[in-house]
């Protein structure tokens, strides 16, 4: 089911939203995470059995992540709801052993079960195609495979592992002898600025664009925590990405996973996403643009400014669809490199024009991370590939 998955939130009212985008062709389905939904309903917070019923219902796919590789995050303490889905026989284990292997890939498998959900094993976070880690995580998936020949598998990796070059591919080529019918690769961030994509490191997301490639010609392959920023691997062959209500689903945040001691009292900024820049711009420059030229804005943002937060999110979720299924249309990769390569070229020249005509309001800064980068991306992998 191509297009997009909704990320698992705490935000309330989440069910419902899902649910309304799945139906209005905004998203195809959810994430459900054990660190955002409990087990069993509590106040505010629907059970994962009621908001994969919910979603289901409208003809959603409905997957669950045991987001095994965030629970040994360093810092990792928001563990209330996730200690509900009892999915370790006792403390969690670093899966170094056959035992803890076993037993926690069947614990998973059977919450999967509750949710009539694909079993999609569990992994580790790798930071290293030759380090510990990664020995245990093909293990731990072998064991997937031994239990059930269908599951669907993980591959969560830092920078440093997507961008180890001919080790990164020499290991994938063991992932891709389990033959998975779906792989759910990640891009784990050490640390996010404002939720802006960071594609400066272009040796490491053209090697997720590689082992992406290296997946699908047997599998179908998903890139969580994705958003705009997983396009490339879209031309590559994925043909799904992860999203979100909030910034903080779009991209993976180990923050996410951390319970402040301190939160205090913030209001968050709005946005607006601008479909045709492919970016996600503050709502006082999508004002000014507006301001600037409407006929030229409402192009550029994809239809009419979103009157709420609310409305701007289901805005998000169609704009990012729409741009899925675009560079994905074609099952020829060097089609939908083109096609992503074009959209590159028109978003440029359009934050040119912004640039000169709102400097400082539109900044050389917000070309960079939401044009620049990803487009340099790309044509690191096409030039790989011989694009």
């Amino acid at each position: 089911m191509a297009g997009v998955l909704i990320h698992d939130g705490r935000r309330s009212g989440q069910r419902k939203w899902s649910a309304e985008a799945v139906e209005a062709g905004r998203a195809d389905g959810v994430i459900i995470s054990p660190f955002a939904t409990p087990r069993v309903s509590e106040p505010r917070h629907p059970s994962a059995g009621d908001v994969a019923s919910a979603v289901r219902s409208v003809g959603g796919e409905v997957v669950f992540d045991p987001m095994t590789h965030a629970r040994f995050l360093p810092a990792c303490n928001k563990v209330d709801f996730y200690d509900e889905w009892e999915l370790w026989d006792g403390a969690p284990a670093p899966l170094d052993t056959a035992a803890s292997r076993v037993s926690h890939v069947e614990r998973v498998f059977q919450r999967q079960d509750s949710l009539n959900a694909a079993h999609l094993a569990p992994t580790l976070q790798l930071a290293s195609p030759v380090a510990a880690e990664a020995t245990h995580a093909l293990a731990t998936a072998r064991v997937a495979r031994g239990i059930d020949g269908d599951s669907w598998q993980s591959l969560v990796g830092t920078r440093a592992f997507w961008s180890s070059g001919t080790r990164l591919d020499a290991y994938v080529g063991s992932l891709v002898a389990l033959r998975s019918p779906v792989w759910v690769l990640t891009v784990a961030n050490e640390i996010v600025v404002d939720h802006v994509p960071d594609l400066t490191d272009v040796e490491a997301f053209s090697g997720l664009c590689r082992t992406v490639h290296s997946l699908s010609i047997r599998s179908r392959v998903i890139v969580a925590h994705a958003d705009f920023s997983g396009l490339p691997a879209i031309a590559a062959g994925a043909d799904t990405l992860g999203s979100g209500w909030d910034r903080g689903q779009r991209t993976f945040d180990p923050l996410s996973f951390h319970v402040d001691s301190d939160p205090g009292i913030r209001i968050p900024a709005s946005y607006v996403t601008q479909g045709g820049l492919q970016s996600i711009l503050r709502r006082d420059t999508a004002q000014a643009i507006e301001r600037w030229n409407s006929a030229r804005a409402l192009a550029l943002r994809g239809g009419p400014m979103p009157p709420s937060d609310a409305a701007q999110r289901m805005h998000h979720l169609g704009r990012l669809r729409e741009a899925v299924l675009a560079v994905g249309a074609s099952a020829l990769r060097a089609d939908r490199v083109a096609e992503l390569r074009r959209r590159y070229a028109v978003s440029g020249s359009a934050y040119d024009d912004l640039v000169a005509a709102l400097r400082p309001t539109v900044r050389l800064s917000d070309k960079e991370a939401w044009n620049i980068r990803p487009s340099q991306v790309l044509e690191r992998y096409a030039a790989g590939e011989g694009f």
